[in-house]
């Protein structure tokens, strides 16, 4: 039986402002590599927009929920640091499925 193919599209934004008034901004991380820039996203999270687009792209792709059900932001467990908990357990709905090794590709504007 030939192998299944999967899309997934992933978008996600975040307006950036100056960091200043004396307080160090939210750093500006764009695939989980942080860009030095004098300005930070605003997000409940890392703000990390690459990172969660190929996310929600991958999840998409496998038809699981996205990752703003997965990780609301309302949840104060979600809120800041690095989006690290993108690889726990429950961000892998893909496990047990007979998934393979995905083809991405990202672009920025």
């Amino acid at each position: 039986m030939p192998p299944h193919n999967r899309i997934g599209h992933g978008y996600d934004l975040h307006r950036l402002e100056p960091n200043g008034d004396g307080q160090p901004g939210r750093p500006l991380m764009l695939g989980g590599v942080e860009i030095q820039h004098d300005r930070g996203p605003i997000a409940h999270s890392d703000g990390d927009a690459l990172l969660h687009a190929v996310t929600d792209a991958l999840l998409g792709a496998i038809g699981a929920p996205d990752i703003g059900q997965l990780f609301p932001d309302n949840d104060p467990r979600n809120e800041s640091g690095r989006d690290h908990h993108l690889r726990t357990p429950q961000a892998q709905p893909a496990q047990g499925l007979d998934a393979r090794q995905p083809r991405r590709g990202a672009r920025g504007c």
